[in-house]
Order: C-alpha cells, then sequence, then structure tokens
C-alpha cells in the first residue's frame, strides 16, 4: 500500500524535530531512518472500483533525503514497502518520494506522495493507481500531540495509471500508521 501521508502547509521553514520547541533546538539530519507500520488492530483499506482491498499489515521504512531548513522542505525515499495479508494482489511497483510540509501552530504536517505507483489484481483484473503530479496522503502528528508515537493518518484520492474500466478513477486509500523510529518526532518549523 502507499503511504506512504489535510492542508499544505509552507513548503519552507519546515524540520522534523526530536523536541517541541518552537522553533526547533534538536533537528533530525538528513538520513534519519523513518519507520511505521499499521496501527494495531486496523486495516488500510483501498475502494478500487471492481472491490475493496484490504490488507491487515503494511510497514514503510526510508530515510530523509533533506533535512529541511528555512529554504528546503523535508523529503523522504522510501526504501521499503511491504504488505501482507491483503484480500486480493497488491505490489508496489515504483516506490516515489515523500515531503512534509509543517502546519503552522502544531507539531503536525501534511504528506504529500510523489511518483508511487501500486498494482492491485484480482480475478484477471488489474489496476496501477499513484502520485500523481504531488498527491495529498494525509497528515503525519507529532509525538507531543499524540502523547506517545507520532501516527500517520493517510487519506486519498490515488489516480488511476492504468487498468480497464472496472478500475475506479480515483480509487480512494485509508490507513492508519504509527512510527517506531525514531522514537520521538515532531514537525517544526525551523
Amino acid at each position: 500500500m502507499i503511504v506512504a501521508t489535510v492542508g499544505v502547509g509552507s513548503a519552507s521553514a519546515t524540520v522534523l524535530c526530536a523536541n517541541n520547541t518552537s522553533p526547533c533546538t534538536s533537528p533530525y539530519a538528513k538520513g534519519t531512518a523513518i519507520k511505521a507500520s499499521l496501527k494495531a488492530g486496523t486495516s488500510a483499506r483501498m475502494l478500487a472500483g471492481f472491490a475493496e482491498v484490504t490488507c491487515a499489515q503494511s510497514t514503510i521504512s526510508g530515510s530523509t533525503a533533506t533535512a529541511g531548513s528555512s529554504t528546503e522542505t523535508v523529503r523522504g525515499l522510501p526504501a521499503s514497502w511491504e504488505t501482507g495479508s491483503c484480500n486480493m494482489t497488491v505490489d508496489v511497483i515504483k516506490m516515489g518520494e515523500l515531503e512534509i510540509h509543517h502546519i503552522a501552530g502544531t507539531s503536525a504536517g501534511t504528506l504529500i506522495g510523489k511518483g508511487s505507483e501500486v498494482t492491485v489484481s484480482n480475478f484477471g483484473v488489474h489496476c496501477i493507481y499513484g502520485t500523481v503530479n504531488g498527491t495529498h496522503l494525509g497528515k503525519l502528528t507529532g509525538s507531543s500531540e499524540t502523547g506517545g508515537t507520532a501516527t500517520i493518518q493517510a487519506s486519498a484520492n490515488m489516480a488511476k495509471v492504468a487498468g480497464g474500466f472496472l478500475c475506479a478513477n480515483p480509487a480512494q486509500w485509508n490507513a492508519e500508521y504509527v512510527l517506531s523510529t525514531p522514537d520521538a518526532l515532531n514537525v517544526k518549523a525551523s
């Protein structure tokens, strides 16, 4: 599934922070590892026209490609995106890239996906969906707001890249992820 991740904030002045100060006094550096898995007891769901795809397992991991600053947004490069226990075949074709934009007055950020593609298949029907031209994926809520670990609430309309008339355009994707790495993460102004 796509993360894979709400109003869009400014492309500048965004950093990932270990603490909850404004401005951030403990920013994470470029190359910081990030890992998120589905929240316990939930499933990732995609309404793809011909069927509702559900996966009971989904994990995304990667690292930041930029640290963010007053002139640069935070970008991430997913290295692994695994799904399991799905009711039909789900394959990640392209990993793509994520951007995180700070939401003013919070320790949260908007997730934007670019260049990822996923195929779903069932009974000979194959549909490919993706994050084309920067798809709004959802919201990353920081540790200070959740009172524990950071979370990602994904709710996105995924564009149909390929497939027949049975493939919805767009497909609606929803999932809730919990970050396990890093231990504390907040989206802040630089």
